[in-house]
C-alpha cells in the first residue's frame, strides 16, 4: 500500500521542504519557552478592540450577501481603497484597481507567481540571504537559484548587473528591499534607483516583496522599486503585520497582463479570497484606523528592537556582527570572519534544551556554498524580560 501511494505522488513533492521556522515553532507551546525564531507579530499589536465594531458595520452594510462568492480579483470597495493605501510614501505607487489582485496573504501571491513563471530548471536570482517562505513557494517548480551578493545596504547593484551580463535567461529577480527578512537590511534610495535602471536596461522582471515597510522606527520612508520601474516590477503587500495575520489579506500590484494571468491561476486555487475579510479590511482602511494603529505598533516594537541590539553587544562574543534594522521584525547576527568554531546546529540544540530558540541562517541561503555562521532573531513576539533571558542564554552558549 505504501509503495502504491509513493508511486502516485507528483515529482514536484521531492523539491518541497518543511520550514525550519515552522519546525521550531512546535516547541513554542511549552511552558516557559522563549521563541526568538518565529516571525510572529505580538497579539497585543492587533486592533482587537476594533474587530467587533468593524464586524457589525460590515453586517449592517452588506447583510447576508457578504458571505457570497466574490470576484477573483477582489472586493471592489477594497480595490478602490487600496489605490490610496499604495500611494503612502513608503510605497509611492500610482495604481488603478485593474492593476491589483487580492490574495490570501502575500504568501499565496508568491505561489501564484511561481506557478506563472517557473518551469523546471529556470533561473531565478535571489538575495543572499533571502526569505525562506519565498523559497518554499518556488521550490516545487524546481528552479535554479542564482544568489545575489549583499552587504549592509542589501543588494549590491554591480553584483546584480554581473549576473545579468552573463546572458543567462533569468525569469525574475526576487527581493525584499525594505527591512528584509531575514537580515533586517534596507536598500537605500540611491541603490534603488541603480537597481531600477538595471532592470530597465536588461528588460528583466523583479518581484518586490514588501511586508514590513509600514513598521519604520526611524528615518524617512523610501519609495518602492515598483514606483521607479513599474513595467519591470511586481509589488507584493500584506496586512498580516498591520491588521492581523488570521484575516490572510495581501495582494500584488503588476502590469495589467501579469495581473490577468495571476487571476487565472488564483481561480484554480481558491476561486476568491474571503469576501467578509476583505470587507473588514476595507472598513479598517476607509475608517482611518491604519495610521494611528501603526503608531501603536511602533511604540510596542521599537523598545524591543533597541533592547535586543544592546543585549547582543553585551552578551555575544565581540567578533559577531549584527544588522541594524530601521524597522521590521528581525535582527541578523553573523560571523563573517569565521572565528566561531561551533556548529550552529549544536548551538541551537543547546539553546532548545534551555527553552530558547532562534532560526539558523543556513535555510535562508539558496545556491550558496560556504555559508557563514549566522542566525535570525525576532524581537516582536516576546516581552522585554524574555528577550533579555533568551539573548543571555544564547550569548553564554556562544561564549563557552
Amino acid at each position: 500500500m505504501k509503495n502504491l501511494f509513493n508511486d502516485n505522488f507528483a515529482k514536484r513533492l521531492a523539491y518541497m521542504q518543511g520550514s525550519a521556522i515552522r519546525d521550531l515553532l512546535k516547541h513554542a507551546g511549552k511552558p516557559g519557552f522563549i521563541s526568538l525564531g518565529g516571525g510572529y507579530p505580538d497579539p497585543a499589536s492587533f486592533p482587537s478592540a476594533l474587530f467587533d465594531k468593524l464586524y457589525f458595520e460590515v453586517k449592517k452594510k452588506y447583510g447576508a450577501s457578504i458571505y457570497q462568492y466574490s470576484k477573483t480579483e477582489g472586493f471592489d470597495p477594497l480595490l478602490n481603497e487600496l489605490t490610496l493605501f499604495l500611494k503612502r510614501k513608503n510605497r509611492a505607487i500610482a495604481a488603478q484597481p485593474d492593476n491589483i489582485l487580492i490574495t490570501v496573504g502575500s504568501q499565496q501571491a508568491l505561489t501564484i507567481l511561481g506557478m506563472m513563471f517557473i518551469d523546471e530548471g529556470d533561473y531565478i536570482a535571489v538575495e543572499a540571504p533571502t526569505y525562506l517562505g519565498a523559497l518554499q513557494a518556488f521550490n516545487p517548480f524546481n528552479p535554479q537559484y542564482l544568489p545575489i551578493s549583499t552587504d549592509e545596504n542589501g543588494i549590491i547593484p554591480e553584483q546584480l548587473e554581473r549576473i545579468l551580463k552573463n546572458k543567462i535567461k533569468i525569469k525574475f529577480i526576487y527581493s525584499v528591499p525594505t527591512f528584509q527578512n531575514p537580515s533586517g537590511r534596507t536598500i537605500p534610495l540611491i541603490r534603488r534607483k541603480l537597481i531600477a535602471d538595471i532592470l530597465i536596461k536588461y528588460n528583466v522582471l523583479l518581484i518586490e516583496d514588501d511586508p514590513y515597510s509600514e513598521l519604520r522606527y526611524e528615518g524617512d520612508p523610501l519609495p518602492s522599486l515598483y514606483s521607479l520601474a513599474p513595467e519591470n516590477v511586481i509589488h507584493l503587500f500584506t496586512f498580516s503585520k498591520t491588521f492581523a495575520p488570521d484575516f490572510r489579506m495581501g495582494g500584488l500590484v503588476a502590469a495589467k497582463l501579469i495581473k490577468e494571468k495571476a487571476v487565472l491561476v488564483k481561480q484554480g486555487l481558491d476561486l476568491c479570497s474571503s469576501t467578509f475579510n476583505q470587507a473588514m479590511l476595507f472598513e479598517y482602511l476607509s475608517g482611518g484606523h491604519l495610521e494611528p494603529h501603526i503608531k501603536e505598533i511602533i511604540s510596542l516594537y521599537k523598545p524591543r528592537r533597541d533592547l535586543m541590539m544592546s543585549l547582543i553587544k553585551q552578551y555575544f562574543p565581540s567578533y559577531f556582527k549584527q544588522s541594524i534594522p530601521k524597522g521590521g521584525m528581525f535582527i541578523w547576527v553573523y560571523d563573517d570572519k569565521k572565528k566561531c568554531k561551533k556548529s550552529i546546529k549544536n548551538v541551537l540544540h543547546e539553546t532548545l534544551r534551555q527553552n530558547v530558540s532562534f532560526v539558523p541562517g543556513e535555510p535562508f541561503f539558496a545556491g550558496v556554498t560556504n555559508i557563514p555562521f549566522s542566525m535570525r532573531l525576532n524581537f516582536t513576539n516576546q516581552s522585554e524580560d524574555n528577550i533579555e533571558k533568551g539573548i543571555k542564554i544564547i550569548g553564554e552558549i556562544l561564549s563557552r
